[in-house]
């Protein structure tokens, strides 16, 4: 069984659960025929395959940090019949932390390393309030403008009322380039998958982790090549991820993957041809 905690430091990473979904199979490999593709992963018959939402909570005995909020609630009947939404398969997000001993008045951060739908749809509850009423809500500036602009490239990407609540309340804070949080915790703008998407960095007593939003969104996407079609620009995206899954891989960092079914947690490894992920296990 794939572990699902593990320590950083002075940092517990949990791996939380919110919801299970699927996404097409074609867009999620992009170029990569898919006699390639669905040796890796099952295939559902409108041509979908099965993704999660993997929030994950990092404590340090004073701050409680969540990483991606998740899908959330708030969709269509259509909608969820589309993307095969599911939160029937394990904890929801709040179950999650409950379950982890977190309750959402504690979390101190939330940090959005991008703000795509299915990043950050929960964030806001049913009421469309804001879930974590106490938490300072990072992301990058230019994400920001892009889900509050109606006629953005990417629309269908972005709702805006995922941020304005945020906004509204005060509870939501922007970046460019690099953003400290705490000691040892910070935000790192790399773009390829849509401008400003970031990096989530940890390093705490010689040991480091990394949340790789969607530069590297399951276990069969650290091949290089392994490009999703959703990308705004493939070969920023292939340079963004050979510079840093390589150093990831030459620091034994501990990988946090917020779209893998299966293996949300696990290390970047060389096998002498190609980069492999290397699941933490039980």
């Amino acid at each position: 069984m794939s572990q699902r905690q593990a320590q950083v430091g002075r940092f517990r990473v949990v791996a939380l659960h919110d919801a299970d979904f699927a996404l097409d199979g074609g867009a999620m490999f992009g170029v990569v025929p898919r006699v390639l593709w669905q040796r890796l992963t099952p295939v559902n018959e409108d041509h979908t395959i099965p993704l999660a939402t993997t929030p994950f909570l990092l404590e340090d005995g004073e701050h409680r940090v969540l990483i991606e909020p998740g899908l959330g609630y708030r969709w269509s009947d259509k909608e969820v019949d589309m993307f095969h939404i599911d939160h029937s398969g394990g904890h929801d997000l709040l179950q999650s932390l409950a379950a982890a001993g977190v309750q959402a008045e504690e979390i101190t951060h939330c940090l959005m390393s991008h703000a795509h739908w299915d990043h950050i749809g929960a964030v806001c509850g049913p009421d469309g309030k804001p879930v974590f009423p106490k938490a300072q809500h990072w992301c990058p500036r230019i994400q920001v403008e892009a889900a509050l602009q109606p006629d953005h490239l990417r629309r269908a990407s972005y709702r805006q009322q995922d941020l304005q609540p945020l906004l509204d309340a005060g509870l939501l804070y922007t970046f460019t380039g690099t953003q400290d949080i705490l000691p040892g915790l910070s935000m790192e703008e790399v773009g390829g998958h849509s401008d400003g998407t970031s990096l989530i960095l940890l390093e705490s007593k010689g040991q480091k982790a990394g949340f790789w939003a969607d530069v590297v969104p399951t276990r069969n996407h650290v091949h290089l090549p392994f490009i999703m079609a959703y990308d705004m620009n493939a070969e920023k995206s292939f340079h963004v991820r050979r510079q840093w899954i390589q150093r990831a891989a030459e620091e034994s960092w501990l990988c946090m993957l917020y779209h893998d079914p299966v293996s949300p947690l696990g290390h970047f490894v060389w096998n002498g041809k190609r980069f492999q992920f290397a699941a933490l296990t039980d």
